[in-house]
């Protein structure tokens, strides 16, 4: 085969930036905008030794499991690479996602895979609490007046595919409703202030993004702006226009679009709980006003991709925002991690606690617990928690959610889990591990001793099947066998799949 030939393929899987793979002389074709059980005629765009590119020319069959894109972007943004997909497609995808991985890199030849635990409607909306909005409005270059201005218009909204360009997006369908609101007032005050965007090739311009919390059982909302500098000019018309977009969203219900997020008796914010209530969202007698809590300016004068830096300074209302998951109440800080989807996660905590078996007398060791969201939700079925985490920030705001609770068995360390474990935890029996890594994985020193801490079980919660499969080889090579593994779609209609594995010590 060569560039330019014409091949008939049959979809059979879908890559990890959503396009569709089939199969041409034993080669693997990537194709986009396609989807499994489709028959398609393709141009090869570019053959290498052990794939190939190409582009639909035509369909000769489509797939059963083939919808019309919700999002007037897609096919622009690099989010939201599945819609093209019904969502039941979607969860058997993300199951044979975790299956194949475990199979082809854990060595796992018959993994006992669940069927993937999705959201309780067949075209989820609306269900981040978390948005990151990136900024771009070109280079920067003199006026005839000398002033720096960049070169294109200003857009709001996300990376377009495989570019380090912007697509504006006006209205994102998975995005909280203040989320919208607050990105089209940065748009208005971009426009009012002419202050310019910050250029990630020279490091010169100011704003970078905007993110936005949104607290979907209090209502309550925090809006941090990224800049590479100290301040923002005019910010008090920054905080007229954010407190405006969120007020007009008026009264509105709770969870319009947002599924399984509810209230119990209609009485406003401080009697919602996420994750509680009706399947498909509360009644009318539930809604309440979104209210616009904290704006925050983060400072960030690095170059590179990190979103936020270190620095943050309050502009307006407080320092942090409430919310409750699971019967507990939680502070989010600017700079802390809490999970994306309430109502999904709520599911994923429960299936930590069901796994980890607790009855009351058991030490939890919690590593890389961020907050402490997941050892809290299990602190009142266990004798003790220790938490380790190597982000400050989040210690403090973990010791602090666990006193706001009145948890007092739960406690939270700072440093490398692989560092800490062996040192100042080396005394401590330990009957549960939970390991909740980013991305990468779990650092091999760090399962080593694990290892060496020989707990009954371990609970392992991956956001990458790939390196959880990685990390489930070694702890099966060191006298463990891999029991269940759960797979929860945190992120409907994008290529993530999160899951929660039950690992135990085959003696003990």
């Amino acid at each position: 085969m060569k560039q330019g030939d014409i091949v008939t393929i049959d979809i059979i899987d879908v890559g990890t930036e959503g396009e569709g793979i089939g199969r041409a002389e034993g080669l693997a074709v990537f194709v986009p905008e396609t989807v499994p059980g489709d028959r398609v005629q393709v141009e090869l765009a570019a053959v290498k030794k052990s794939f190939a590119r190409g582009q639909v020319t035509a369909f000769e069959r489509h797939s059963l499991d083939r919808q019309t894109p919700f999002c007037p972007y897609a096919g622009q943004c690099g989010g939201c690479s599945l819609q093209a997909m019904t969502y039941e497609a979607q969860l058997r995808l993300k199951e044979k996602w975790v299956r194949d991985r475990l199979q082809r890199i854990g060595g796992i030849q018959e993994p006992p895979v669940a069927t993937t635990l999705g959201m309780n409607s067949t075209q989820p909306k609306a269900y981040r609490n978390k948005a990151q909005f990136l900024i771009h409005a070109g280079s920067l270059k003199k006026n005839r007046e000398g002033k720096y201005r960049n070169t294109q218009p200003c857009r709001v909204g996300f990376y377009r595919l495989r570019s380090h360009e912007a697509v504006d997006c006006r209205e994102c369908a998975i995005q909280s409703p203040p989320a919208n609101a607050l990105a089209e007032a940065v748009r208005q005050y971009i426009a009012e202030t002419g202050i310019s965007i910050y250029d990630e090739k020279s490091g010169m311009g100011l704003l970078r993004h905007v993110v936005v919390k949104a607290a979907f059982a209090t209502g309550e909302v925090m809006a941090i702006f990224v800049v590479n500098g100290s301040r923002l000019p005019k910010v008090e018309r920054l905080v007229e226009l954010c407190d405006d977009a969120v007020n007009r969203l008026g009264e509105m219900d709770s969870c319009s679009n947002m599924e399984d997020l509810g209230g119990s008796d209609g009485s406003g914010n401080q009697d919602r709980e996420c994750g509680v209530g009706s399947e498909s969202g509360p009644s009318g007698e539930n809604n309440y006003f979104w209210s616009l809590e904290s704006l925050i300016l983060n400072i960030n004068r690095a170059k590179g991709s990190e979103i936020l830096g270190k620095d943050c300074q309050t502009i307006a209302g407080k320092p942090t925002i409430l919310d409750r998951i699971g019967g507990l109440t939680f502070e989010i800080s600017p700079l802390s991690f809490y999970q994306v989807n309430p109502a999904q996660t709520v599911r994923l905590y429960d299936t930590v606690r069901e796994y980890a078996a607790l009855t009351g007398r058991e030490t939890v060791l919690d590593l890389y617990c961020g907050v402490g969201t997941i050892g809290l939700h299990c602190a009142s079925q266990a004798a003790r928690v220790i938490g380790v985490e190597a982000v400050k920030q989040a210690v403090l705001d973990a010791n602090r959610n666990a006193v706001l609770n009145g948890i007092v068995n739960a406690e939270y360390i700072c440093g490398k889990a692989e560092d800490i474990l062996p040192k100042r935890l080396s005394g401590i029996k330990a009957d549960v591990v939970i390991l909740d890594p980013p991305r990468s994985g779990c650092q091999e020193s760090l399962l080593q001793a694990v290892l060496q801490v020989a707990p009954a079980r371990i609970v392992y919660v991956s956001c990458d099947p790939a390196t959880m499969a990685r990390d489930i080889k070694l702890l099966t090579a060191g006298g463990y066998a891999l029991q269940r593994v759960q797979p929860v779609d945190m992120f409907p209609h994008t290529i993530h799949a999160e899951c929660v594995v039950w690992i135990q010590r085959k003696h003990i």
